[in-house]
């Protein structure tokens, strides 16, 4: 019984060693290819992507810094993050540099609940449990969609087809009752909510939680406000909405453009030219994870394009520049 349980406690010392030196060798292959690179020029990396995988350009000049030995690899923030050679992930720290290798992704999900919401009859509204919906009336089609405006809860509620802004007891929001056939929320953070919505009667536009319309029928069909990337946060089903940043992705079949939601004006213009896919964006301090509004001045946004006829992708920032390596 000791010799085995000593060649148990060999083959696991064994096994945890072998790792340690494999990721030791994969850090020093990464930290080959950064080690000319400065901390403080991190926020002039711009992901570039070819058929072997992607690597990093300077914004400055777009010249290569970085070869495509790499994948999912993701701006400043303000550490480095990326895959290498789709086998390990790293994080390159801003201020010290010092870097660290994982074998799997450190992406963070929401826990989704056990159970679902429980449908009630005779209930009215909502009742949340743990920024969730608990359970809630069976006078609507689904779960409402839970958020949260001045630290009260609300949702969107569907019912018989159509779709209004509810408080947990059940009463709708003036200008928001039900009488529109679409309504899609975008929390921009802050107290700042806007929804795209349709009315009944087919008008398109905007409305935020007051009852104040922009953009009445200049709008196009589809957005896309969340901040994307192989980094990012997910939303769950049923709980309160993350944050964005106030920017959302406004597109057709044929046209494409950035709202800015703040000002409800176009940060990029519909055209028909640029198929933009993602929004991205780096920074060189901190900022909160719950996208906090007050840091979109320290960010530098950029927006993944991609051609299919050509079968590339490329970033470009709000004055059009285009960010490709150069030959």
């Amino acid at each position: 019984m000791i010799r085995k349980l000593s060649f148990l406690s060999f083959f696991i010392f064994s096994s945890a060693f072998s790792q340690e030196k494999y990721e030791d060798s994969i850090k020093n292959i990464i930290e080959k290819d950064f080690v000319s690179i400065k901390a403080m020029d991190f926020k002039n990396l711009v992901p570039y992507q070819t058929e072997k995988g992607m690597g990093y350009l300077n914004s400055k000049n777009n010249k290569i810094v970085v070869k495509p030995n790499y994948y999912q690899l993701d701006f400043a923030k303000p550490n480095l993050r990326g895959n290498y050679d789709n086998i390990a992930y790293f994080e390159i720290n801003k201020t010290t540099k010092k870097m660290e290798v994982f074998l799997q992704n450190w992406q963070i999900f929401e826990a989704s609940p056990g159970n679902g919401p429980i449908k009630k009859a005779y209930s009215k509204g909502f009742y949340v449990v743990n920024n969730s919906i608990f359970s809630f009336s069976d006078t609507y089609t689904y779960c409402p969609e839970l958020f949260k405006y001045r630290n009260e809860d609300f949702a969107i509620a569907i019912k018989d087809n159509t779709y209004a802004v509810i408080k947990s007891d059940g009463e709708t929001l003036k200008n928001l009752d039900f009488d529109y056939s679409s309504l899609q929320i975008v929390d921009i953070g802050n107290d700042n909510i806007w929804f795209k919505y349709k009315t009944v009667g087919g008008e398109l536009g905007f409305i935020n939680m007051n009852g104040e319309k922009k953009l009445i029928n200049d709008i196009i069909s589809n957005s896309r406000s969340q901040t994307e990337g192989y980094f990012s946060f997910i939303d769950s089903e049923h709980s309160t909405r993350r944050k964005y940043y106030g920017y959302s992705i406004e597109s057709n079949d044929e046209s494409y453009g950035v709202l800015d939601l703040l000002t409800m004006t176009w940060l990029i213009k519909p055209q028909k030219a640029l198929k933009i896919d993602e929004i991205n964006y780096t920074t060189d301090q901190n900022v909160d994870e719950k996208y906090d509004l007050e840091d979109r001045k320290k960010l530098k946004f950029y927006f993944l394009v991609r051609e299919e006829k050509n079968e590339t992708a490329y970033y470009i920032d709000d004055k059009l520049k285009k960010y490709v390596p150069k030959k």
